[in-house]
């Protein structure tokens, strides 16, 4: 693995660290009942982002794109869908959703990190093909 990708890779694994912190700040936050600017500013944060990058970590092939751009795009699109249909069921409760949505999002977040660890460990044929990939870029 090149030094440009192992950076990367740190920094994905960083950056899904941080996703779980501000979901497990929301969820403690929702649950203990505070009314407060950190809820406020954490929530905002969490629905900006958090969901997104669940997904966004979990799909491999996005690694190529633009991952702030989908992340945030991923977080509004999915709020606002489960949103939408607790609603239509009648089962309208944003506080106990947005407990769900930390719960869920950050265990799909620290799937991503473990899959991405394990995977960097357990392929070095994978590893050797990317190193090959990054050779042959940088030549062209």
């Amino acid at each position: 693995m090149t030094e440009r990708s192992r950076t990367t890779v740190a920094g994905f694994d960083l950056i899904d660290v941080a996703c779980v912190v501000v979901a497990v700040a929301v969820g403690v936050a929702v649950a203990s009942h505070q009314h407060n600017a950190f809820r406020t500013v954490a929530a905002v944060a969490f629905s900006m982002f958090v969901p997104g990058r669940a997904i966004v970590s979990n799909w491999p092939s996005m690694a190529v794109r633009p991952q702030v751009a989908l992340s945030i795009l991923f977080s509004l699109a999915v709020l606002t869908l489960l949103a939408t249909l607790t609603l239509w069921v009648g089962y309208w409760r944003p506080l106990g959703l947005l407990e769900v949505e930390c719960v869920g999002f950050g265990v799909a977040l620290l799937v991503g990190l473990v899959r991405r660890r394990r995977g960097r460990q357990e392929v070095p044929g994978a590893v050797a093909h990317a190193e090959l990939a990054d050779s042959s870029e940088s030549d062209a």
